[in-house]
């Protein structure tokens, strides 16, 4: 890797780090909420939380690889998320006072995509160019 990149890399990829740490410390513990607000507001938590790490992670591919959004980072960075939502699952089942579920999982998947193309849509084509 160049030298003059290393700063770009870390600079695109540090929020991606600190939002995964920020959601594994939030699943270390019980959950905050005991009475969801609406049925299936849980579920709309963690759509909203894996589309900002889509967001998130699409921002990082494009920085780092000094491209606009095309097809396949659109691809590679819903993956990226929705993949990281399955580990937060998994975890989530070995931590007491917690449970993982495939409709969280799902949640997570759907936000992960709904993140990454709203970052396409807003900084350029999810498209086109491969």
């Amino acid at each position: 890797m160049k030298p003059s990149l290393r700063p770009r890399v870390w600079i695109s990829w540090l929020p991606v780090l600190l939002y995964a740490g920020a959601i594994f410390i939030n699943s270390s513990g019980p959950s905050a909420v005991t009475l969801p607000p609406f049925p299936h507001a849980d579920k709309l938590a963690h759509l909203a939380a894996y589309a900002l790490m889509g967001w998130l992670v699409l921002r990082a591919l494009v920085i780092t690889l000094n491209q606009p959004p095309t097809s396949r980072l659109f691809l590679a960075a819903a993956l990226i998320a929705a993949l990281y939502g399955a580990s937060d699952e998994l975890h989530q089942g070995l931590v007491p006072a917690r449970d993982s579920s495939l409709a969280d999982l799902a949640a997570d998947g759907l936000g992960s995509v709904l993140g990454a193309w709203l970052f396409g849509r807003v900084h350029g084509k999810t498209g086109g160019k491969q």
